[in-house]
């Protein structure tokens, strides 16, 4: 596995001619491997179903940042950097959700959005970076200080995930608060549609890609030391998912930037995931897995998309960015694929999360199933809306240049490969 991914890492870095990356990755790869399942330190690594997925999820998307940002006469003499702080997000992600260590997963897991802040920062497109990369991080990192005092009096005992143990008094109010952040549920989701609208292209990627599953694998995780907590009030916190997540559909459709639109969209389906989550059934709990995995894969190319779409037109608001199939025939297809997938339309990966979603909440509560229903219903809403709206309206667009480039293609196809392949590879999920 290890000789693979080595063999892979390196055709893809000779390809951007980055000798020190290839070398930076190599030595990770060869130390993680060994560190994997008792080797050095401990053992300090382990996989399971999930961390294994989350991670494919991340390497696959890494690639896709590679590839859209390639030969982007944004960056310029940059790239070099660029690459480095992407890869250095990428190395952060990996050990976040492999490590066994809860101290090492809150450093690399709040480190990830230092990172992320100064990514903003040097290549974001306009000046409002600067406030969305000061809401990103207070909403991040300041709600981080409970989980860090608890770590610290925790690490006096074993420090490891899988342990089950309990919390006293309230500091689980801010330990579960912290993912929720992270997530993020509606009433602490201001800053993603701002860092989303000033993000670059890869910086969403990542960001609706991977950086959001770790507030999921966060509960998760944590899951052996709050399962009394969550037991107990779980109802307020699936009745947090489902109904922020049918606000957000409503808010979904009077956004009139695409990007934020998409960013609000992502709100609407990790809140139904968190639903599943606390649901506490099998269906819903592996639904929610299935949640992390499609919507990272779909929320990834949209954003791809409206970066292709703003590379021709020079706009991402919806009501000029009208009449794209007149102009651009060839996006009309991919467009209507993921909008379809982002729906969760049978037979794509989205639709079997979605279905074991519905069943957990269904078997959890029928009025919270009622909701569910609606909330399906009005993500249909906007997904339709989108596509409509986009290639189907009469616009006042003008561009010549309406070809798929190779970037584009490889990135597109991508994408839609490994939403398509995972339905064949449905057993592997459950556990």
């Amino acid at each position: 596995m290890a000789s693979l991914f080595l063999l892979f890492g390196s055709l893809i870095f000779l390809f951007f001619d980055f000798f020190y990356c290839f070398c930076f990755f190599s030595i990770f790869f060869v130390f993680y491997f060994l560190c994997l399942g008792g080797g050095w330190f401990g053992g300090i690594f382990f996989f399971d179903n999930i961390s294994f997925f989350l991670v494919f999820l991340t390497v696959l998307v890494f690639l896709f940042c590679s590839f859209s940002s390639f030969l982007d006469g944004w960056f310029g003499n940059l790239f070099g950097y660029f690459l480095f702080y992407l890869s250095f997000i990428f190395f952060l992600l990996v050990v976040s959700l492999s490590c066994f260590n809860s101290l090492l997963f809150y450093i690399s897991f709040e480190f990830i959005f230092v990172l992320m802040f100064l990514f903003l920062l040097g290549w974001g497109y306009s000046p409002e970076r600067l406030a969305a990369s000061f809401y990103m991080v207070f909403y991040t990192l300041f709600v981080s200080f409970p989980f860090l005092v608890y770590l610290t009096f925790w690490g006096l005992g074993t420090g490891k995930f899988l342990v089950w143990g309990d919390i006293l008094g309230y500091w689980w109010v801010g330990l579960v608060l912290v993912f929720l952040v992270k997530l993020p549920v509606y009433g602490v989701h201001l800053w993603l549609p701002k860092a989303h609208v000033e993000a670059p292209v890869s910086g969403s990627m990542v960001l609706a890609g991977v950086l959001l599953k770790l507030g999921t694998y966060g509960l998760l995780r944590f899951s052996g030391f709050l399962l009394y907590y969550y037991f107990f009030y779980k109802g307020y916190l699936v009745s947090l998912g489902v109904l922020g997540g049918l606000y957000s559909c409503f808010l979904c459709l009077r956004q009139p930037d695409l990007k934020s639109f998409v960013a609000y969209s992502s709100v609407c389906h990790m809140g139904f995931g968190l639903g599943g989550l606390f649901s506490f059934t099998y269906s819903g709990l592996s639904g929610s897995v299935f949640m992390m995995i499609g919507h990272g894969f779909c929320s990834s190319c949209l954003f791809y998309i409206l970066y292709v779409l703003y590379e021709r037109f020079f706009t991402r608001s919806g009501i000029i960015l009208k009449g794209v199939g007149f102009l651009f025939p060839l996006m009309v297809l991919v467009i209507f694929l993921f909008s379809v997938m982002n729906m969760g339309v049978p037979p794509t990966f989205s639709f079997f999360s979605e279905v074991l979603i519905l069943v957990g909440l269904g078997c959890y509560d029928l009025f919270i199933f009622f909701f569910s229903g609606f909330l399906l219903l009005f993500s249909g809403f906007y997904g339709i809306f989108f596509y409509v709206i986009s290639c189907h309206s009469k616009g006042v667009l003008s561009g010549l240049h309406n070809h798929i480039s190779l970037r584009e293609f490889l990135v597109f196809y991508g994408h839609l490969y490994f939403m398509l392949f995972l339905v064949f590879c449905l057993d592997f999920f459950f556990f």
